[in-house]
């Protein structure tokens, strides 16, 4: 227990020192630039973020911006998780679609971003574009973790005479499970970048992207600044959460 608490506080110690440097890193460099509209410093950054987040319009763009993410990520997982179930075991299926997650995959995010501007309307682009980058990532996932199931304990379900229903849950579920939820996580990475990147683009009304867009439009540095810190944040959060939750389906799980 006592060994536990001491690798926790190290752990905890060693994140500090590794933050503490950075900073340090940034505001020598800022001192070095010397021009706060080029590089402003850590401490005038979260002074500003500060100051907005006791604004209503701050927290407005962070909930919708949220809200649009985050349901594209959810959609994308859900169909990504049965596309890819429905691969594995439909052939037609994955001769059909293989190609579209292929081509998902290889094509930049700006190119799907700027094809929809001209398709959807600016506040569908977010979750359409997070729908569309978490969806082969999942799928791909989903059809590689079933496609690695034991085949001899595929033949015991099917000497033993399982029922498709007994198969899922005492096969197909503990083999799928842990690269799914591995890749969920990654995806919730991906996804939010990929939304945030959307609305960079698109600027839908409300919207984190909007704001960013604006600071950068006119040069109010220190506000990009504030707001890219604000999407850093929230990632970390939730990353944080998803891990959180991850853990406590492995625990259930086992």
């Amino acid at each position: 227990m006592e060994q536990t608490k001491q690798k926790k506080l190290k752990k905890l110690l060693c994140g500090v020192l590794t933050l503490a440097f950075w900073i340090a890193v940034w505001q020598l460099a800022a001192i070095a630039v010397g021009r706060e509209v080029i590089l402003p410093a850590p401490f005038a950054v979260c002074r500003r973020f500060a100051a907005l987040a006791v604004t209503v319009p701050f927290w407005r763009a962070t909930l919708f911006s949220l809200l649009r993410i985050m349901g594209g990520y959810a959609a994308g997982v859900l169909v990504g998780t049965l596309l890819g179930t429905a691969m594995h075991f439909f052939a037609p299926v994955r001769v059909l679609f293989s190609p579209f997650l292929t081509v998902v995959k290889s094509t930049p995010v700006a190119s799907f971003i700027l094809i929809a501007y001209f398709i959807i309307t600016d506040t569908v682009i977010p979750i359409f574009i997070t729908f569309l980058m978490v969806l082969p990532m999942m799928a791909a996932c989903v059809l590689s973790a079933l496609s690695s199931t034991d085949p001899m304990l595929l033949e015991m379900a099917k000497v033993y005479h399982f029922s498709f229903g007994k198969k899922l849950r005492a096969l197909y579920i503990p083999t799928v499970l842990p690269q799914f939820l591995s890749q969920a996580l990654t995806a919730l990475g991906f996804g939010w970048k990929a939304g945030v990147a959307a609305e960079v683009l698109c600027t839908p009304r409300d919207s984190i992207g909007k704001y960013l867009y604006e600071a950068k439009t006119y040069l109010e540095t220190v506000d990009t600044f504030a707001y890219t810190l604000l999407i850093v944040l929230i990632s970390l959060a939730l990353e944080k959460l998803l891990r959180t939750l991850t853990c406590r389906v492995r625990g259930g799980a086992a």
